[in-house]
């Protein structure tokens, strides 16, 4: 995928970001010939990682941060704008979630044990799977749980005629991760 580089970033955190090393992302961009030197607006090229659930902290950036910051939405525990920046309020509003959870360490830092306690599914899928509707589903909520796209789900679900429209207890079934 392509990255534009972003005032702050370095290859160590965009490598972070995205579950990579800074090796992989070196390999695939022979422009960068000093890797401590990249400037704001630079188009990288990251390799995709297979981590559907990436260990974050404050200071990550990048669209699992995103995703993060929708789920703990979801939950109830408001972490600002979802702005794919991992600041103080994401913080706060982890740490409040993983106080909520009995099972979870106070750490705020997302590990597997958090994402999966907000309900999000951490490993890539190759096949298709069914899934019944939960009270306060949406497609776009189940979208960000499956880390998939709601087009995605919508094609491979033609009884939805009404994507504003699910039923508690109707069975859909949901994509393969790309």
């Amino acid at each position: 995928m392509t990255y534009i580089v972003q005032p702050g970033d370095t290859l160590y955190k965009i490598a972070q970001n995205y579950n990579t090393s800074v090796n992989a992302i070196l390999a695939l961009n022979p422009q960068i010939t000093n890797p401590n030197l990249i400037y704001p607006g630079q188009t990288i090229i990251i390799p995709i990682s297979s981590v559907e659930c990436p260990l974050l902290r404050q200071g990550d950036r990048g669209p699992s941060v995103s995703r993060l910051q929708t789920l703990l939405r979801f939950a109830r525990f408001d972490p600002g704008a979802i702005d794919g920046i991992f600041g103080p309020r994401t913080q706060t509003a982890l740490v409040a979630f993983q106080n909520s959870q009995a099972e979870l360490e106070r750490t705020g830092v997302a590990d597997e044990e958090t994402w999966v306690a907000l309900g999000a599914e951490c490993a890539p899928r190759s096949d298709v799977i069914s899934y019944v509707i939960r009270p306060g589903d949406t497609l776009y909520i189940i979208a960000t749980r499956f880390n998939v796209t709601i087009q995605s789900i919508l094609n491979i679900n033609p009884q939805i005629t009404n994507p504003d429209v699910l039923s508690v207890g109707q069975v859909i079934n949901i994509p393969p991760t790309q």
